[in-house]
């Protein structure tokens, strides 16, 4: 075990019932925000907020990566294994054509009515 004293920290709580009293210990967890900035939430006073809207829903796949979509944002990934290329230029022409192909399927989507299903989550879950 490893002890450290940290010296003039801030240290916000978020507690079930009154606040911490002198010699009282609660369970719970302490998360490090930022180098002298801390927040102890107790076990069972954390009343966890789902957001739907934001999960991520895949709207296209191709063989090297996936575009989807959540309520704010869009998102490409693409995983190119490194014995696909030898060159960058290589590389340049399998991300070109990935990109290409996914964006050929999206022309066809229309994202308006996608996003808007999508936000609709949100209004569903604070119902």
């Amino acid at each position: 075990m490893k002890k450290q004293l940290y010296l003039c920290v801030d240290i916000e709580t978020q507690m079930k019932q009154e606040d911490l009293q002198v010699m009282t210990a609660r369970k719970g967890t302490l998360f490090r925000e930022c180098e002298d900035r801390f927040t102890f939430i107790e076990k069972g006073a954390y009343a966890r907020t789902v957001h739907p809207e934001l999960h991520w829903h895949v709207l296209d796949r191709s063989k090297n990566g996936k575009v989807s979509v959540n309520a704010n944002h869009t998102k490409l990934e693409l995983y190119i294994p490194h014995d696909d290329y030898s060159s960058g230029r290589e590389l340049a022409d399998i991300l070109a054509l990935q990109v290409e192909q996914m964006g050929e399927n999206l022309c066809e989507t229309d994202m308006t009515t996608v996003i808007q299903s999508i936000r609709a989550l949100r209004k569903e879950a604070t119902c």
